[in-house]
């Protein structure tokens, strides 16, 4: 059984959003994206960089964290 990850880190992120590992850093210190630290790393939620884009391909504001 292979388990879904709620997160991943900010090069995965930019992968999954084709922008630079520089650029998703940036995104990462905005309050509006979904990204945490946990014991030194940013982690990005699944779940919450899905709702982001999609908030923002709307036009729309999005949730702060």
């Amino acid at each position: 059984m292979e388990i879904e990850k709620l997160t991943c880190s900010v090069p995965e992120a930019a992968k999954i959003l084709g922008v630079s590992k520089t650029t998703c850093y940036q995104l990462a210190r905005q309050i509006d994206f979904p990204a945490f630290s946990v014991g030194g790393r940013t982690l990005v939620s699944r779940a919450g960089l899905a709702a982001w884009v999609e908030a923002k391909a709307e036009g729309g504001e999005v949730n702060a964290k």
